[in-house]
């Protein structure tokens, strides 16, 4: 199973140690199984193979190709201005002997005056995962590398085809590799299985983490904001929205994932006073409530659930910052939504009083 230089065109996030590897991969369709080498361990017992049979659920398949994307881009030194907080990269954890890579978030951005072909600037990384899981460390720009997009690789698709009709189940639709090295579907829902249109809905009840959403786009899909949260946290979370009444112009909705820990993040990225979350519309996020939320959600939330055809439109979400024309415009919208909101809390306090009055007066009538 030789394989060329050119062919080592993925990254891998290796099983062993979680760390992001270049590899390629060899379908071999008689033995229905997928090999993945390693660019820089030529030797064959280092190669991890799955089989077909390895998988039982769509979900496993799912999480399969979530650890496969294109090879991230190394930054030259005079690119560094367009590393910015926020952004998620792919970098050098360096520890003890060993320098590997691992996604992280860069959490400040400290520039200093340079010549083009020397960057000077540092930059402090929040690690995602890995052994610097939660941690802040300080790099330089040779050590960063950005997480880049492209279409999914055909031999997985084959082997997700291959994997999906063992299951019974649909074929893999066209997709690409998300920026977060995840993929998202691209196209009508309706093209896709059930299993492939998971929009977070939970089986058995438990308990779960989450916070309440308000000012979301009425059509906005749940797959989109799945892949959102995931590309700028690496968190994979569940996600709903909720239908709401004719008159109103947005949508409500939630975000839930299994620990607070997991939550905290996501909250604080929503949160976060450096940027705010829009659609291309220029609808901004708005959180229902500051609380995180533990308890029991609802068994079966897909039947809330509106039918979404517009995953693949411009309907998206980006993140704006502080310090632009387009921050300051949304920073007026949110301003305005909880201004609203604040009116609106204030008449529903007004109206809780006057029933309480009524009661208490009906009560004292009636002695």
């Amino acid at each position: 199973m030789a394989v060329s230089i050119t062919d080592y065109n993925l990254e891998y996030r290796c099983s062993t140690d979680d760390a992001w590897y270049t590899c390629a991969v060899v379908l071999d369709d008689v033995n229905r199984n997928l090999r993945v080498k390693f660019r820089d361990f030529v030797q064959s017992f280092y190669d991890e193979v799955f089989s077909v049979a390895n998988f039982s659920t769509h979900s496993e398949i799912e999480q399969f190709l979530l650890r496969f994307r294109p090879v991230s881009k190394p930054v030259e030194d005079y690119e560094c201005s367009g590393i910015i907080q926020g952004m998620l990269v792919c970098a050098i954890y360096r520890n003890k002997d060993e320098a590997l890579y691992f996604d992280a978030v860069v959490d400040a951005v400290r520039y200093k005056a340079h010549k083009p072909e020397e960057c000077l600037c540092s930059y402090l990384l929040c690690w995602q995962h890995g052994p610097g899981n939660g941690n802040v460390t300080k790099s330089t720009i040779e050590d960063i590398c950005l997480i880049t997009d492209g279409a999914i690789h055909p031999k997985l698709i084959e082997f997700a085809n291959l994997m999906k009709q063992q299951l019974k189940g649909a074929s893999v639709q066209s997709q690409v590799f998300g920026s977060a090295g995840h993929s998202s579907h691209v196209g009508s829902s309706a093209e896709l299985s059930d299993h492939d249109i998971d929009m977070g809905g939970v089986k058995t009840t438990g308990r779960h983490h989450y916070i309440m959403l308000e000012n979301l786009e009425k059509d906005l899909c749940p797959l989109l904001m799945m892949d959102f949260i995931h590309e700028h946290t690496s968190i994979t979370a569940e996600s709903y929205v909720f239908p709401s009444l004719l008159a109103e112009t947005y949508a409500r909705g939630a975000i839930m994932v299994d620990s607070t820990t997991k939550l905290k993040r996501i909250y604080d990225f929503i949160n976060n006073p450096n940027h705010i979350i829009t659609s291309f519309s220029g609808r901004p996020w708005v959180l229902a409530e500051d609380d995180l939320r533990t308890g029991t959600f609802n068994a079966n939330l897909h039947s809330l659930q509106p039918k979404y055809e517009n995953y693949g439109t411009k309907n998206e979400l980006k993140v704006v910052r502080l310090g632009t024309e387009e921050y300051r415009e949304c920073k007026q919208q949110k301003d305005l939504f909880l201004e609203f909101r604040g009116h609106v809390n204030g008449l529903v306090k007004r109206l809780g009083m006057e029933e309480k009055k009524n009661r208490d007066l009906f009560s004292f009538c009636k002695l």
